[in-house]
């Protein structure tokens, strides 16, 4: 595990209030004043940053909220455009006008993002090496609490 310092916050802990920090501020600039981009860009970026060095993953929301090319937290009608297109398969369109990229999102009613699964196959994986009942091929019962 990470050091803890005098007051007992892991290391991990104090990047995820730095984190925490710059993903607020970079929006509460732009609420302030729409006009600050580059100061929303430069708290937007050092979060990019910080997190990369880190090796830390930031969560697919907040990724979906900055611009993977300038780094420009993405507002729609501020920094962004949002649109709903029905070519070939139902999706949503974020096109940042400070650089003009666009990002696709298909809509699919069942979809569901690996993140916000109940049970990763990481953890499949995980639980099939450790048991030694599992067997190939086999997927591992959900036991249900009652909670």
């Amino acid at each position: 595990m990470g050091r803890k310092d005098k007051k007992g916050i892991s290391e991990k802990q104090e990047a995820c209030h730095k984190l925490n920090f710059l993903h607020q501020a970079s929006h509460a600039v732009l609420a302030i004043n729409p006009d600050n981009v580059a100061m929303s860009r430069y708290y937007a970026s050092t979060m990019k940053e910080i997190a990369r060095k880190l090796v830390y993953k930031l969560d697919p929301s907040i990724k979906r909220k900055i611009c993977k090319y300038c780094h420009v937290v993405l507002v729609p009608g501020v920094t962004a455009t949002v649109r709903l297109r029905r070519k070939r398969e139902k999706h949503i369109v974020v096109k940042c006008l400070c650089c003009k990229k666009m990002k696709r999102y298909l809509c699919r009613p069942g979809h569901v993002l690996w993140s916000e699964r109940n049970m990763s196959s990481v953890e499949n994986r995980q639980n099939e090496k450790n048991d030694p009942e599992i067997k190939k091929g086999q997927k591992p019962q959900k036991v249900n609490t009652g909670l």
